[in-house]
């Protein structure tokens, strides 16, 4: 299934974009390395003409052109590498060439090629955004609900409003509700654990875990029916808000209708005849109502530090088969096609790659990936259908996989590397701030590959205040001002807590948690109320500013970065914080933007400055 931008296929354009073409051995090509002296390196961040061309700006900022033209032979062969795959882009690649091998002095072939290629991807990247019906998820705020925890008739109450109609979550769900929170800033939902949830083996007292799914094609008759759901989403869409729901690929619960109908479809083996009701480790028994017959069927699980642990109150599917993708890929589709929806968040995406999928369960894979066949499928049909991936490890993959955005949690080894936001965050480490802000600044800048989807918190992890401490605020600051995609979960604006010693998340999944927005921490409201009222102030009049990574001279422990307007028709806007428990001296100068500041910072302080080019603020 081929998508197209203009005349010219999608995944060709991005994989010579950003993601790098097929060289003849059938590797993928990695991103270009830049030598910088003495021994020094200097990694593109991806492959592919965004990469380079980011790349080679950073190299020449740090030791200057002259200094790279020893590259111009290297650059020949892998900008012809690049280009060889790509039959429309041969007249660019030959282009290309003739620079390369003309008999002008080097500094006048480099200025030359540097020249071409920036106009050339300049072409391409407008081409891409224009053709790209999802990339509204690049700017995207996201509002996470958790439906049987979030309390809707106490939301209101705190308001000053009546508690509404005690209808189902869905139903009771209404325009004012909305409009709430997309006055916030917000501009999606998320409404996490919408479907029914298996009942054997249940964990917990609170009704079992949302990810524990019977039924991935219904939903949660206690939240409401088909129609409630469609009133919401339509509700949501006048209300200016998109719709995010969770698809959960890797796993069912151990009584789904997918076990019932099709047993084939999951890791198994025939039970022990012997002791049936006694499986191995990592399986649970299962009767086939089709047959009788009594299978072991394995536990949904993940691979870590070479062993497997189990979720064991699901079962594991198995995508080695082309069945399963097929009606999976029909379930997904078939949420907009009812319901109209916006976009999916993908549970543990990155476990169902066929590496990842063949190394955990040892079998042997189809050749195409499905999230590819998922992503494709769902947008040849529905073009502005975004995708997010929950993803620990393999961002490459996922990105050539066509993921809008991708959760930007921890470190990951690739080429280029990439530094995680809310690790660096919960670091405290200035230079690991530093750095998951530079790589921020780049996965804005490109738009072939995924970009990052940034957080402080979310349904899995322990809440802001326990997991950063006095840093919160300043962490908060960060995230919440950067352009680009965020996640926020319902209740973090109230300071809302309620772990359970079994699990560390706010809103634990084993015990019945009900969010109290009348005990609102005072504090933390008004410093929540005013974040998101400075955020918005700052979309309105900075539209999709460029993120600068500011770099510090002098003392290095505080961290920040500036919003640049494209045109330069607005002051700049300079974000900067201080990680650290000691007050720190902030002096930086940028001769390139002419941005500079002189100042302090307390102890875990932040602070939003304007500033025009060349300004010295007091």
């Amino acid at each position: 299934m081929v998508i197209y931008v203009g005349m010219v296929p999608l995944q060709e354009a991005r994989a010579l974009l950003s993601l790098g073409t097929i060289e003849p051995n059938g590797e993928r090509i990695r991103p270009f390395v830049f030598s910088l002296g003495e021994g020094r390196l200097h990694a593109s961040p991806t492959a592919g003409l965004e990469g380079f061309l980011y790349g080679e700006e950073r190299s020449a900022k740090l030791v200057g052109r002259e200094m790279l033209l020893r590259h111009l032979p290297d650059y020949a062969r892998y900008l012809g590498g690049l280009f060889a795959p790509v039959a429309w882009a041969q007249e660019a690649c030959n282009k290309v060439q003739n620079i390369l091998h003309s008999p002008l002095p080097p500094q006048a072939r480099y200025g030359q090629l540097m020249d071409f290629l920036s106009l050339y991807t300049q072409g391409l990247r407008r081409e891409m955004a224009a053709a790209d019906k999802s990339r509204w998820s690049r700017q995207a705020r996201i509002y996470e609900i958790f439906p049987r925890a979030f309390n809707l008739a106490g939301k209101r109450m705190a308001r000053g409003r009546a508690p509404g109609t005690g209808r189902p979550f869905f139903a009771d769900f209404g325009a004012q509700d909305l409009l709430d929170i997309k006055a916030l800033g917000f501009d999606a939902v998320w409404v996490m654990g919408i479907f029914p949830i298996g009942l054997r083996n249940r964990s917990g007292s609170a009704g079992g875990s949302p990810y524990s799914i019977r039924d991935h094609e219904a939903l949660n008759p206690e939240l409401g029916t088909a129609d409630d759901f469609r009133g919401f989403v339509d509700r949501a869409h006048q209300a200016g808000l998109k719709v995010i729901m969770d698809f959960v690929p890797n796993h069912t619960s151990m009584d789904s209708k997918l076990l019932m109908n099709h047993p084939e479809f999951f890791l198994n083996k025939r039970a022990d005849p012997a002791g049936p009701e006694q499986p191995d480790r990592g399986f649970f028994t299962h009767t086939d109502p089709a047959t009788g017959r009594k299978l072991w069927v394995r536990h949904g699980g993940y691979g870590i530090f070479g062993n497997v642990e189990f979720w064991i109150d699901t079962a594991q599917v198995d995508y080695s088969q082309p069945g399963l993708r097929r009606e999976m890929i029909r379930i997904v589709k078939s949420w907009v096609e009812r319901f109209n929806v916006d976009g999916f968040r993908v549970d543990m995406a990155y476990l169902d790659l066929n590496a990842n999928f063949s190394r955990t369960w040892d079998v042997r894979m189809p050749q195409q990936e499905f999230m590819d066949e998922l992503i494709a499928a769902v947008k040849a049909a529905y073009p502005a259908t975004a995708f997010i991936a929950e993803g620990y490890d393999n961002w490459d993959e996922l990105s050539i996989a066509g993921f809008d955005l991708i959760y930007s949690k921890n470190n990951m080894d690739r080429p280029g590397g990439h530094t995680g936001w809310y690790d660096a965050l919960h670091s405290r480490c200035p230079g690991c701030i530093q750095a998951a802000i530079e790589r921020a600044e780049y996965l804005q800048w490109q738009t072939a590959g995924s970009a990052a989807l940034h957080f402080f918190g979310n349904h899995d992890e322990a809440s802001p205040q326990r997991s950063f401490g006095p840093w919160t605020q300043g962490a908060s600051f960060l995230t919440l001002l950067m352009p680009g995609s965020h996640l926020f979960y319902g209740s973090q604006e109230i300071g809302f807590d309620r772990p359970d010693p079994r699990e560390p998340k706010s809103i634990p999944f084993c015990a019945p948690v009900t969010i109290d927005w009348q005990s609102a921490k005072s504090d933390t409201a008004q410093f929540y109320e005013e974040l998101f009222r400075t955020a918005q102030a700052l979309r309105e009049i900075h539209d999709n500013p460029i993120l600068k990574a500011l770099r510090p001279q002098g003392d290095p422990a505080w961290v920040g970065y500036a919003l640049l307007a494209p045109e330069k028709k607005q002051p700049a806007v300079l974000v900067l914080a201080n990680p650290t428990e000691r007050s720190v001296a902030v002096d930086f100068h940028d001769e390139e933007s002419g941005l500079a500041w002189l100042g302090q910072l307390p102890p875990y302080g932040y602070s939003l400055l304007e500033t025009s080019a060349g300004d010295q603020l007091p």
